[in-house]
């Protein structure tokens, strides 16, 4: 499991809702003129729709495979952000749709002479409605996707702030002082497990190849505190993660201390009394 800035997510996708809104709004101003100018304006918003695309797609990537997975209610909304990255691509689908849509000047094939100003007439007259609708689909799909956008980051928000509310209930997990080494290294980079097969003998590390105590490291694999990924065999080697818990019992540790040794301060009747006896 990643550890990622959500903060820094929700303000990513915040601006992601913007950047499609203001897209959404030049879709729904753009005036085409069939032909070469209808091509370059097209062109261009293919390209800068295509850009948010792979924005969305990011920000998917960020979020899957995060601590985020760990809070209830996240499985929705990664649906929700898969849907963003669907219809900001559908969108940029109708844009190239209308581009095809678009009649291009050129020579047309031999033949008998005709009545070229009719023949483009007639083409254009025929280009603009279908442009104009392929248009308007491609901002419906844009207005989905800023929408997701805004939605997603006022919904993680309202996760996080909720999941911090109900572990505030839950007991903290006490964790000693020799879990506590092991959880500070995993929790920066993860490790892994295995097996030298020559042995047969368990071996974990942490992400500096530093050798993490098995013991140790099963009790907190049994408290839920550290994951395993057992989709791979001990002879490849498993990756261990800090779990959500884990990182909490990380967060609300207390190290034990050591109350300061004072003093021993003699009392001044007792001074005179030793005093007088070595007179």
């Amino acid at each position: 499991m990643r550890q990622i800035d959500l903060q820094a997510e929700i303000a990513r996708l915040r601006q992601l809702g913007s950047d499609f809104e203001d897209l959404h709004s030049e879709i729904r101003s753009l005036a085409l003129t069939p032909g070469t100018d209808a091509r370059q304006q097209l062109t261009a918003k293919i390209v800068d729709t295509n850009e948010l695309v792979q924005q969305a797609m990011f920000r998917l990537a960020a979020l899957d495979g995060s601590q985020y997975t760990a809070i209830p209610g996240s499985r929705p909304a990664l649906e929700l952000l898969a849907s963003v990255v669907l219809a900001a691509s559908v969108a940029a689908s109708d844009l190239a749709c209308a581009l095809e849509a678009n009649p291009l000047e050129g020579a047309p094939f031999p033949g008998p002479p005709g009545d070229d100003a009719a023949v483009r007439t007639a083409r254009h007259a025929e280009a603009v409605p279908a442009m104009a609708e392929h248009l308007a689909n491609a901002a419906h799909q844009l207005d989905l996707a800023y929408t997701g956008c805004y939605y997603l980051a006022g919904g993680i928000t309202r996760d996080l702030k909720q999941h911090a509310e109900q572990q505030q209930a839950i007991p903290v997990p006490e964790i000693t002082a020799s879990q506590y080494a092991v959880l500070s290294r995993l929790s920066t980079g993860g490790g892994t497990r295995y097996i030298i097969s020559r042995h047969g003998v368990l071996k974990a590390i942490d992400k500096d190849r530093a050798t993490v105590n098995v013991a140790t490291l099963n009790a907190l694999i049994k408290r839920g505190l550290v994951e395993v990924d057992t989709t791979t065999s001990l002879h490849q080697g498993q990756r261990l993660d800090v779990t959500a818990e884990g990182q909490r019992a990380l967060a609300l540790h207390k190290p034990a201390t050591t109350p300061a040794r004072t003093a021993a301060v003699t009392p001044p009747a007792t001074k005179q009394a030793a005093a007088g006896r070595t007179r």
